[in-house]
């Protein structure tokens, strides 16, 4: 097996992820959006926690008032739920019934699941023992109701899982898949339930052009030549720049893909478009990768895609270019990273750098290349793709 060579950023990155995540995942499941064994996220969390640098949102206080502040946080936090229920409800409603207001805050809690359901219940006026009531009353349903809320349960929770990313298309396969839920469900049907529960698939959509200075040397060749389908890891590479907007201006996202299995195995988040950002990358992404062969690397002809510095951390590689002024040759990175705009970043108000890269590692890392599952993997996530290929690949050759 590969023997994997974390860096000190990432395992950075996975600790502070783990920190802020602690009050809504598990350990485990932590481990399994990171792509990691839950022993190895456990250490690195007791070698962060007793070097004495524990980060923001570790959950571990200093002194009483430190939980008091956590605690007045989440209470806030339901009260802010509770005014958006009964907003919601005033707005829409005539005469208001109390199973209005349950069915309400239901579905408030699948677009905000940190939102306490009890915390709601105890600003609004209704009290609990109403709400266990209510929940004996819908247990006492025929085995077609009693499917269609356990269906949608199991919508609530995938599309959830999916960072509230999946739409229909994809949460209807997870259902259907036979090592999963093994059901039987069409797409129309899953459609009308997750506009049942006030759900849909995220995309915010925003242009911007990332490519500026390009070189237009008739020497810069097309060797990928749209062949986006090599049969095994580390056959092709391709790597291209984005820009981020942020408060200030932008920074810029570096990304390297395997078109094998379409994972980002190498990304840097920068704050200004040197070359000298993009040749450390690609030492580390060789390094994590086990390069010791020649292979392709495709990418756009953009000013630092074309320097010295750049063909000089490629000179083992094969270099290929998109043609003049025809980005679909790098098709795959260019979706990537619109992909990772529309479903993520669009959606925030990024405010710093900080903050930009906390985001971009937590899509990639945490969902991208661990959990999305893909249409060009048979429908598997990037890693359990190459997991695979690898595991077939030793068992031949040991027969």
């Amino acid at each position: 097996m590969t023997k994997h060579n974390y860096s000190q950023e990432f395992k950075q990155d996975a600790i502070q992820y783990y920190l802020d995540a602690k009050e809504n995942m598990t350990a485990t499941e932590v481990a399994e959006h990171l792509g990691v064994g839950v022993s190895t996220l456990h250490k690195w969390v007791k070698q962060y926690q007793e070097s004495g640098e524990v980060g923001r949102g570790s959950g571990i206080f200093s002194n009483d008032k430190d939980k008091e502040i956590a605690k007045l946080k989440r209470q806030l936090r339901d009260a802010e739920a509770a005014i958006q229920v009964l907003k919601k409800i005033n707005r829409d409603s005539k005469q208001v019934t109390t199973e209005d207001v349950y069915q309400e805050i239901d579905r408030h809690h699948v677009s905000e699941p940190h939102a306490s359901i009890y915390g709601m219940y105890q600003y609004i006026g209704i009290s609990r023992s109403g709400y266990y009531q209510r929940k004996q009353r819908n247990n006492n349903r025929s085995p077609r109701q009693l499917r269609k809320k356990f269906i949608l349960g199991l919508i609530k929770t995938i599309w959830n899982k999916s960072n509230r990313i999946y739409g229909a298309g994809k949460i209807t396969h997870v259902l259907n898949d036979k090592d999963a839920y093994n059901l039987k469900i069409s797409e129309l049907t899953v459609g009308k339930y997750m506009r049942e529960l006030g759900i849909s698939a995220r995309y915010i959509k925003c242009h911007v052009q990332t490519t500026c200075d390009s070189d237009y040397n008739n020497k810069l060749v097309n060797i990928l030549d749209e062949q986006f389908n090599p049969s095994q890891p580390n056959a092709v590479w391709c790597i291209d720049t984005t820009y981020i907007p942020v408060r200030n201006g932008f920074v810029y996202l570096t990304s390297i893909m395997d078109l094998f299995s379409r994972r980002i195995i190498g990304w840097d988040l920068s704050e200004t478009l040197e070359v000298s950002n993009v040749t450390p990358l690609i030492e580390r992404t060789k390094k994590q990768r086990h390069i010791s062969k020649p292979m392709i690397i495709h990418s756009d002809r953009g000013s630092q895609i074309t320097s010295e510095a750049y063909r000089k951390a490629t000179s083992m590689m094969t270099r290929s270019y998109s043609k003049k002024a025809f980005p679909w040759d790098n098709a795959c990175i260019e979706s990537f990273h619109a992909l990772i705009k529309r479903e993520w970043l669009n959606q925030f108000n990024i405010y710093s750098y900080h903050e930009a890269r906390r985001l971009v590692f937590e899509y990639i890392e945490t969902f991208y290349n661990t959990v999305r599952i893909h249409s060009h993997c048979g429908f598997k996530s990037p890693k359990t793709f190459e997991e695979d290929y690898q595991l077939k690949h030793h068992k031949l050759q040991a027969a």
